[in-house]
């Protein structure tokens, strides 16, 4: 119940004829009280029950209409001015050059209330938001959708023995469960990358639908011969995985690797002094364990899984691995391995600029300007010889492109 209903509570059972005493104890209240709203309300009946304002009515240190006066127009001047400070300490700045008695200055907490109460706050400009272009990145809902894979080098140690040794470190990751495997190498070789992936990634946690990578010459091959494509390219065509390269210059595509990939600088490369070589490789494959089956990773929890670890939330029924014996299957030149051609697909991301082109490394084709400034998708299908371009799921182009076969 509201007060000025419990005083009118009060003087309606009075003037029943109730006993101030009984009104009182029934209320809660003092006879002080009583009589306080009892005269009001023989004053000035109920209008007197209503409370009165505590403000005073006069406020002996309030700022003269006058100065208020002018401490607006001098913001308002310092406003049209160039390069002129415009704040409170500049306005009481200026009353003090026009030789104001400092007693009749007001304080910076006061001419700021002026300046707020007569609305003369210089709002920020409104940041521009830049508009999001969609992006045809694909669905990672599912453990072995989508593995991302980079290399984080060179870096060196400086063992025991004062050796220093290059190396680099191929790492990978599974976008849903945040799986990772990683591996030191002292080369980057196509050969290199293809043992990582088929012996400890592909034939441990399974084979992905789509291996996403950025422009990395190592990654895609030769420039020279965008036609023959390069051996990591050719073993994903054999094993029936998408190879998909993120725009040039955006890793921010890649951002689950890139965001492990700073861990692993901090917590792991930095965090510690290796003796040798085998000895960070032993380290890495302990770091490994722990991440994976010790440490939950924060962002699970989104996905429903709790406090899951990452080997827990990429256990699935599906998981189809790859043959450590696998690269047996091809023909060795030279001690390296000569991979053919295979039907499936590599695709590629690319923002289209002003110049209307598709750059597929050293290959750049026309687009239609109507297809400008946006991301567009372009997979090449090798059991057609077709390139087709997508804007989103609907396709906009189709170009005839061959790739080149081993006899």
């Amino acid at each position: 119940m509201k007060e000025i209903d419990i005083r009118k509570k009060a003087i309606k059972k009075y003037l029943a004829g109730e006993k101030v005493s009984n009104i009182c104890s029934d209320l809660n209240r003092s006879k002080t009280w009583f009589y306080k709203w009892y005269n009001r309300y023989k004053t000035k009946g109920e209008e007197g029950l209503k409370s009165k304002s505590k403000r005073p009515k006069h406020s002996p240190n309030k700022t003269p209409k006058k100065m208020e006066q002018l401490i607006i127009d001098i913001r308002k001047r310092l406003m049209n001015t160039k390069y002129a400070p415009i704040g409170a300490d500049s306005i009481q700045w200026e009353l003090i050059r026009l030789k104001y008695p400092y007693k009749d200055i007001p304080s910076i907490t006061t001419i700021n209330r002026i300046i707020k109460r007569n609305d003369l706050i210089k709002r920020k400009p409104q940041k521009y938001k830049k508009q999001e272009i969609p992006y045809p990145k694909p669905d990672a809902n599912h453990p072995n959708k989508v593995h991302q894979l980079d290399i984080v080098g060179p870096r060196y140690i400086r063992g025991s023995n004062d050796i220093v040794t290059q190396f680099y470190s191929i790492n990978l990751i599974d976008v849903y469960s945040k799986m990772i495997r990683i591996k030191q190498y002292e080369n980057t070789k196509g050969h290199t990358i293809i043992n990582f992936l088929v012996n400890h990634v592909w034939s441990t946690i399974g084979i992905p639908k789509v291996l996403q990578i950025d422009n990395m010459m190592v990654f895609k091959g030769s420039n020279l011969y965008p036609n023959s494509p390069g051996i990591l390219t050719r073993l994903c065509l054999t094993l029936g995985v998408e190879i998909l390269f993120i725009p040039i210059s955006e890793p921010q595509r890649n951002g689950t690797i890139e965001s492990f990939n700073d861990t692993f600088q901090k917590k792991f490369l930095n965090s510690q002094k290796f003796d040798s070589f085998e000895d960070l490789k032993n380290e890495s494959d302990i770091f490994v364990d722990f991440f994976c089956n010790q440490r939950p990773y924060s962002q699970l929890s989104i996905k429903k899984h709790g406090s899951k670890l990452p080997s827990e939330v990429h256990k699935t029924d599906n998981i189809k691995l790859v043959p450590k014996e696998y690269m047996k299957n091809f023909i060795k030149e030279n001690g390296k391995y000569k991979i053919p051609l295979a039907d499936g697909k590599i695709s590629f991301i690319r923002f289209i600029n002003s110049k209307c082109k598709l750059d597929l490394f050293s290959q750049h084709f026309d687009v239609p300007e109507k297809l400008k400034y946006k991301y567009l998708k372009a997979t090449i299908y090798t059991s057609e010889d077709k390139m087709k371009v997508f804007d989103q799921d609907k396709q906009v182009m189709e170009i005839p492109y061959k790739l080149y076969r081993y006899k």
